[in-house]
């Protein structure tokens, strides 16, 4: 309903874009069931990806941030496969043919492989000359094959790199708080965009805080994967601060990046508190839908 309400009609991008959704889901519900995130049988963590991604209207038609936020759900996917293996190249090596198919579209995913370096070296303890370099293989992989398809069809002109055009100056810190924040195309964050970031933002420091403070329940390894979701959350996060002007890409992969806390927070805490913060973070959650589908309708208008 989410998905049909800002057109009223099967708009096939929104319908291609609800299907790479629904992949993403299985993606992550696959990580959980495989990798036991969650010590209790659950789905919330499928659940919190739906919700979120349901309620960002820019999400909605295939496009960069629902393509990115596919890509990096499945990198975590396969990066979580190398933790302790002899021999981890193969998962390290579609781990970051996946960061860098990404990089394509959206270029802050280039640098996120030294985050995947550091995660499988510190986290995974499994980076080790063949992982080191199998990633590196993973992620110029689709840089060969688009250089070999750019000579054969005499567009050489495309191999420029996208990387200093998106870290452009004018991105960082374009606020304007001084300006109305309702329609100003290029001029800051509108009022949904700040108010969906700032409840993002606070659901996943939410769910760090709950897990810092209960993760010796939980296993060595399980332990290991949520802090690489937590350095995520937080590098993410200081991204969209400093360059809100990739405010819908960087949402995009901090929404997959939480909702593991997310869920642990919720799934594992049972308090008063919890549930009366459960029950506001639903009527949240309901008001930022109407607000990006209210600004989606009348953006299309």
């Amino acid at each position: 309903m989410l998905w049909w309400l800002p057109r009223r009609d099967f708009y096939l991008p929104d319908v291609l874009g609800f299907g790479l959704c629904l992949l993403t889901a299985y993606v992550v519900m696959e990580t959980n069931a495989r990798q036991h995130l969650i010590r209790i049988r659950t789905r919330l963590m499928t659940c919190v990806w739906l919700v979120l991604s349901a309620s960002l209207a820019f999400m909605h038609p295939l496009g960069e941030p629902i393509a990115v936020a596919a890509l990096l759900a499945t990198a975590y996917m396969l990066l979580f496969r190398c933790y302790q293996r002899n021999r981890p190249e193969a998962f390290a090596f579609h781990a970051f043919l996946m960061l860098g198919i990404g990089s394509f579209v959206a270029p802050i995913m280039l640098p996120m492989a030294v985050l995947f370096f550091f995660h499988l070296g510190i986290f995974l303890r499994s980076l080790t000359w063949r992982s080191f370099w199998a990633g590196v293989l993973g992620l110029v992989a689709p840089y060969w094959a688009f250089a070999v398809w750019c000579f054969l069809t005499g567009n050489t002109d495309l191999l420029m790199p996208p990387l200093p055009n998106e870290l452009d100056h004018d991105f960082f810190f374009n606020y304007q708080l001084s300006a109305p924040m309702w329609t100003q195309p290029g001029g800051g964050l509108s009022l949904a965009e700040q108010f969906s970031a700032g409840l993002v933002v606070l659901l996943g420091l939410v769910g760090i805080v709950h897990f810092l403070r209960t993760n010796f329940d939980d296993k060595i390894r399980v332990r290991m994967m949520l802090y690489i979701y937590m350095v995520q959350t937080l590098l993410l996060t200081a991204f969209l601060i400093l360059q809100p002007g990739s405010y819908e890409t960087t949402m995009a992969l901090l929404v997959v990046s939480v909702c593991p806390l997310v869920a642990h927070f919720f799934s594992l805490s049972g308090s008063l508190l919890t549930t009366f913060f459960f029950l506001l973070t639903l009527l949240l959650t309901a008001a930022m839908s109407v607000l990006n589908l209210w600004m989606t309708s009348f953006s299309i208008s």
